[in-house]
């Protein structure tokens, strides 16, 4: 081992890391896209499902407020038959009775249809969102591909010659040049300049 190996491996390593610094924070982004778009997908689904499920008390309730009127029209229909006043006056109690249930159901009703509304909305954002989103993802993908294409076969070739020259060094140096390497933030070995570094 001499002291040219360490020259070569900080200069293997020098040409990896620009490689890394070529490709900057992008496969971050791209997977930070990936899951927000994950996110999106999944809080779109939920907000189609929580749709169809208002919809359906929305008409569960509208069907019982039908078959309230229904009873309305035969509670009426039985006032022209009674023929005491004590009956007309229970029938009029019951047909209360049942128009306060239809109110009851037609709030009920109201409530469930802006629910549904503010969710179609939030659903419709998400969806103009996703799909902004996967544009900028598809493209960052793309680069990020064509990045790591174009790098791949170079950073493969320093990646071979690393492993070889760290192969040669001696353990006790490779140590110390690694721990100094993380330190420096790349640099473990650095010509002489004169009388500095």
């Amino acid at each position: 081992m001499s002291i040219q190996d360490l020259i070569d491996l900080q200069n293997i390593d020098s040409e990896l890391k620009e490689i890394e610094d070529l490709l900057g924070d992008l496969p971050l982004k791209v997977s930070l896209l990936k899951n927000e778009e994950k996110s999106l997908q999944t809080s779109i689904e939920e907000g189609k499902e929580k749709i169809l499920h208002l919809d359906l008390e929305i008409k569960s309730r509208t069907g019982n407020v039908n078959l309230l009127i229904d009873k309305i029209d035969k509670q009426k229909d039985q006032l022209f038959l009674v023929t005491s006043n004590r009956q007309y006056d229970a029938l009029q109690v019951e047909i209360d009775n049942l128009k306060n249930e239809i109110d009851s159901k037609e709030n009920e009703i109201i409530e469930l249809t802006e629910k549904k509304e503010i969710t179609e909305k939030k659903v419709s954002d998400e969806e103009q969102n996703l799909d902004s989103l996967s544009g900028d993802l598809k493209e960052r993908i793309k680069r990020l591909e064509k990045l790591m294409g174009e790098n791949a076969e170079r950073k493969k070739e320093f990646e071979a010659l690393k492993s070889k020259k760290r192969i040669i060094i001696d353990k006790m140096i490779l140590q110390r040049y690694d721990k100094i390497f993380e330190a420096r933030s790349g640099l473990a070995v650095v010509p002489i300049n004169g009388t500095g570094c």
